[in-house]
């Protein structure tokens, strides 16, 4: 949904012996499913690439109608889409691609830790990089 112009990446210098990385930091739309993105060095773009998602506990068995209104809606607010790229996000993904053109595209790691984001709930965990949805709701029951 949100398009525009590449944005530029930030290049990661690892000395002589080695070829520099890149790194990307994306916010996860909170209704999002699944990210679809591509890489570009100015003149040939790499990819498609994608990361799904798990579903926020609240959320499961949900219609994709849901998500796709939520996302609509979410995506929909002034700036969001420029804000898309940027660490002002429910979730951060940080990524390295190392020779990613040279090699016909490596697999991307991504250093992820996932948890309970939530600094007030009791399963707060002071480590986590990614909101896994194990954060308890007001509206959650304890039953599954």
């Amino acid at each position: 949904m949100c398009g525009g112009e590449p944005r530029v990446m930030t290049r990661k210098i690892r000395g002589i012996a080695d070829a520099p990385y890149f790194t990307i930091k994306i916010r996860v739309p909170r209704h999002a499913v699944n990210l679809i993105f591509s890489f570009t060095n100015g003149l040939e773009w790499d990819g498609p690439y994608k990361l799904q998602f798990q579903v926020l506990k609240m959320w499961r068995n949900q219609p994709i109608s849901f998500f796709n209104e939520g996302l609509a809606q979410e995506l929909s607010a002034e700036g969001a889409c420029d804000k898309a790229i940027f660490p002002d996000s429910n979730a951060i993904l940080s990524c390295s691609i190392g020779n990613l053109y040279i090699k016909g595209g490596e697999s991307c790691k991504l250093n992820l830790v996932t948890g309970c984001m939530d600094q007030n709930s009791p399963l707060f965990d002071p480590l986590a990089t990614v909101d896994d949805g194990s954060c308890p709701l007001d509206s959650d029951s304890d039953e599954e």
